[in-house]
């Protein structure tokens, strides 16, 4: 799986982007989040994903703060809709709400987060993630799921 390390400058960029996402969702959008760790350095670390893959995609990563709920977080050269997951457990899995499946992105990327970047793990279709067998409870309700291993490689 690609590693993409980021400067220090990116970084700092994707740190502020991520608290002043955080921010800005907290006035506007429900909270959401799947996990126990801190909603900052959750948003941070998506911030992270999400411009690690837009570097490995040769794409220009969306750096804007207004609230947003769900969606598309890249494009792909080919048009094609693109949400970025991201974790810091090296055997992370892809999730995803039953939500997502209503009005799902073409792709889903796994991103697995450090402190300098990240492992571009995988990717899967919508119709691969959002298939019934993949539906599971991990202790934050019902959603979907794919482990690594049944993920797309770059």
């Amino acid at each position: 799986m690609p590693y993409i390390k980021l400067t220090d400058e990116e970084m700092f960029v994707c740190r502020m982007l991520g608290v002043m996402r955080r921010s800005v969702a907290s006035k506007n959008v429900k909270d959401q989040q799947v996990g126990k760790d801190c909603v900052w350095s959750i948003d941070i670390d998506g911030v992270v994903a999400e411009y690690c893959t837009a570097k490995h995609f040769n794409v220009c990563p969306d750096l804007t703060v207004s609230p947003r709920s769900g969606g598309a977080d890249l494009t792909g050269r080919t048009g094609k809709s693109i949400d970025v997951k991201s974790t810091r457990r090296k055997n992370g899995r892809l999730l995803a709400t039953l939500k997502k499946a209503v009005n799902p992105c073409d792709i889903y990327v796994l991103a697995i987060v450090d402190d300098e970047g990240s492992d571009v793990a995988g990717w899967a279709t919508k119709e691969m993630l959002f298939d019934d067998k993949n539906k599971i409870d991990l202790g934050h309700g019902v959603g979907y799921a794919l482990i690594q291993e049944h993920l797309n490689r770059f």
